[in-house]
């Protein structure tokens, strides 16, 4: 199983990153020159096969910071969540560099804005948003099982997925019904129990500091 660091940005600033080093989800912290920010992630990428790029201002505002992103997907191999809404945002976020482009059901206007994306770049992973129950505009997203969903999201061709920990039990056996890669968002401690269970990846925010390349 692969431990990828989550991280997240806002307005040049990184608000979660244990990944650098630096203390995560500083209050006040000040904004980063594009030159520190590849600096900070281009150290992470001697410690790390991949990265969890969540942009705020992309999933908040619908405003992503694609300079700041691309600068960081160069450095790194990054699954990049920037808000997805429409199937063509898939263009601007993959435009970056990115390894993946993440598509969160909780910014995304319809289902089919999944078949679009689809149709227009393979590099697509797929992510449920959960609050008690799937978190989604589109009935055909809010509201369904895990099972549901999946099936009609692998029907499309989208072989990876990620969820909370919270549906981690149920992911994992629709994982060997549909045959899908799975990650999981969840604290570095749950690895080794995350990994019995077959899941491909953790996404972890307290993924540890990396101060040096020693």
């Amino acid at each position: 199983m692969i431990a990828v660091p989550y991280v997240e940005i806002r307005r040049r600033t990184l608000t979660r990153y244990d990944v650098t080093g630096l203390t995560s989800n500083r209050k006040g912290a000040r904004a980063l020159t594009r030159s520190e920010v590849t600096e900070l992630a281009s150290k992470a990428s001697n410690k790390i096969e991949k990265l969890y790029l969540a942009d705020l201002d992309g999933i908040e505002r619908n405003k992503p910071q694609l300079g700041v992103v691309q600068d960081i997907c160069e450095a790194v191999p990054t699954y990049y969540e920037g808000g997805v809404r429409f199937a063509n945002n898939v263009i601007d976020m993959l435009i970056t560099g990115a390894d993946k482009c993440v598509i969160g059901t909780g910014t995304l206007s319809s289902f089919e804005d999944i078949r679009g994306a689809f149709k227009l770049s393979d590099n697509i992973t797929f992510k449920v948003d959960y609050r008690d129950g799937i978190v989604g505009f589109d009935e055909g997203i809010a509201g369904r099982t895990f099972l549901s969903l999946a099936r009609d999201v692998r029907d499309i061709g989208i072989t990876e997925m990620f969820v909370p920990n919270v549906l981690a039990s149920e992911a994992i056996a629709v994982k060997k019904q549909l045959g899908i890669s799975l990650g999981v968002f969840a604290p570095i401690s749950e690895r080794s129990k995350l990994e019995q269970l077959g899941v491909d990846y953790i996404v972890a925010g307290d993924f540890g500091g990396f101060e040096s390349n020693e």
